[in-house]
């Protein structure tokens, strides 16, 4: 084979193989760039749609299949239509179950786990709600097993044991009739657990207004006061896209509790 058509066919190889590249689409590493940039820019719906593009090409990509999840749990909840906030939840779950199945040793797989189950407990009856509890427990008690500097852990943790030393009259009475009863929670942990939050991610605007509500929801309406008075005089900055409602929360509460 002469050298002119050596040089032919590897300049064709050369182009069929740029070509297969191209056709793959963007590497998954620009992709996780990607989606990483639009979180920061508080894109969520686009860095969502950009997870799935990963998954598509890696069906087992860890970053993208518990991001993901988070995802579907955060917009799923600020749809208006119950039936579409089921069907995000479920998909939150699902994507949760499959990074759990692949990482079992991994902690963002039960967290994200934790908050697709804590988001569907909103959208189900009573009795659902009280097993549900105990489910969200476990599950976030095995994220900080395995990441015990996770702020939102820590945060999930302590609201949930909050609603739970704090529950209705009506699922108290609901579970009386379930063989697992009510979880245990307490105002002591939820406040522990939730400073420990704080402590973590100091300018968090929703850690700091949860404990607040922490506060009014067991009775220590001052406590509740102060909290909120020193949060919105911190002058934190917007990291979410959700921020904005929730210092409207904010003032609102102090309003109604003065």
């Amino acid at each position: 084979m002469n050298t002119f058509r050596l040089l032919l066919i590897t300049a064709y190889f050369l182009f069929s193989l740029q070509s297969l590249i191209a056709q793959s689409g963007p590497d998954t590493t620009d992709l996780l760039a990607k989606a990483e940039k639009l979180m920061d820019e508080m894109e969520e719906e686009e860095a969502l749609e950009t997870y799935l593009s990963v998954l598509d090409a890696d069906s087992e990509n860890y970053e993208a299949l518990w991001n993901a999840s988070l995802l579907y749990a955060t917009v799923g909840f600020r749809l208006d239509d119950e039936d579409s906030q089921k069907e995000y939840f479920e998909k939150a779950k699902e994507l949760a179950e499959k990074s759990l199945e692949l990482y079992p040793d991994r902690g963002h797989p039960y967290y994200v786990m934790a908050v697709a189950k804590g988001r569907m407990a909103d959208v189900v009856g009573v009795n659902r709600r009280i097993e549900l509890g105990h489910e969200i427990e476990e599950y976030v008690a095995n994220a900080l097993e395995r990441m015990p500097e996770h702020a939102p852990s820590w945060h999930l943790y302590g609201v949930w044991q909050s609603e739970v030393a704090n529950v209705s009259r009506a699922e108290r009475m609901a579970a009386r009739f379930l063989s697992g009863g009510l979880p245990d929670g307490s105002d002591e942990k939820a406040e522990e657990y939730l400073k420990k939050a704080i402590e973590l991610n100091p300018e968090s605007i929703i850690i700091r207004l949860d404990l607040a509500r922490h506060f009014e929801r067991s009775g220590q309406d001052d406590r509740a006061i102060n909290a909120l008075i020193e949060m919105l005089e911190l002058d934190l900055p917007i990291q979410t896209k959700d921020d904005p409602d929730f210092l409207d929360d904010a003032r609102a509460l102090l309003d109604d509790l003065r």
